[in-house]
């Protein structure tokens, strides 16, 4: 709940009035108002899209004089003559340090590469998962049993009887056994393809711009949200100016 200020000078409103006006403006946060001055409907989850990819994401990594990260949450500056973004810690007076600030685009790009290849290699696992049939061996062994049979039978070593007694039997089991075989390895390389398809189309639109179908910046920040907590960026140095991916340290979600 907020108070109000009180000040040394003489009064605008009452206690009572102030609280009358914020109750007002707080039974209004979430949604969209009318001209009539009326609540019309709530905002849609995404109505506030950040702007930028990495707000919020972006933590301060520079060490306090006791020892402990910064760990503030980055904003953004963007200079009319730049042609680009800046990640900045906030002013001692906001809460950061003001001590780390990093060149956006470049930053973007990293953050991108690194959550697209950890889903290239996530699509790989699970398309290379139990890419072998378990049942393998059992197949063999009934294919052996039935060219055993057959080679006793052709040497004349067992009856024509007992060979159509038990020969059906094990052609029947192998046929069932290479029809499932058959379609465990397809089933294997229809979900590798899908997840090589997958993956391909996400990285396409990623870079794509939007009016060409390319994804809006909320859906980026989904999956990077999903892949990471944050992302670290350590100090570069006075007068660095070189960009060092190695200053930046994403903190992946266990799988």
């Amino acid at each position: 709940m907020q108070y109000p200020v009180q000040g040394q000078w003489a009064t605008i409103l009452t206690v009572e009035e102030w609280s009358a006006i914020r109750a007002v403006f707080d039974s209004r946060k979430g949604y969209f108002i009318g001209r009539d001055m009326k609540i019309v409907k709530p905002h849609q989850p995404d109505y506030r899209d950040h702007t930028y990819m990495l707000s919020g994401i972006l933590r301060c990594g520079r060490t306090r004089p006791d020892g402990t990260l910064c760990n503030t949450p980055l904003r953004v500056n963007r200079k009319k003559d730049a042609g680009h973004h800046t990640y900045t810690c906030l002013s001692k007076s906001q809460g950061g340090c003001g001590g780390v600030s990093r060149r956006g685009d470049m930053v973007d790009e990293y953050v991108s590469e690194a959550v697209l290849a950890k889903l290239e290699e996530a699509a790989f696992t699970a398309s290379a998962k139990q890419s072998s049939w378990e049942r393998e061996e059992e197949l063999e062994e009934v294919k052996s049993r039935l060219d055993e049979l057959t080679r006793q039978w052709n040497a004349g070593n067992i009856s024509n009887d007992l060979f159509f007694k038990l020969a059906p039997g094990l052609e029947q089991e192998t046929a069932r056994l290479r029809a499932e075989a058959a379609g465990f390895a397809a089933s294997v390389e229809l979900r590798q393809s899908r997840a090589s398809t997958d993956v391909a189309e996400i990285r396409r639109r990623w870079y794509l711009p939007e009016a060409e179908g390319g994804f809006p910046i909320s859906t980026k920040r989904t999956y990077i949200r999903e892949a990471l907590h944050a992302v670290i960026m350590y100090p570069a140095g006075q007068g660095q100016k070189i960009f060092n991916p190695d200053l930046l340290q994403p903190v992946w979600r266990e799988e």
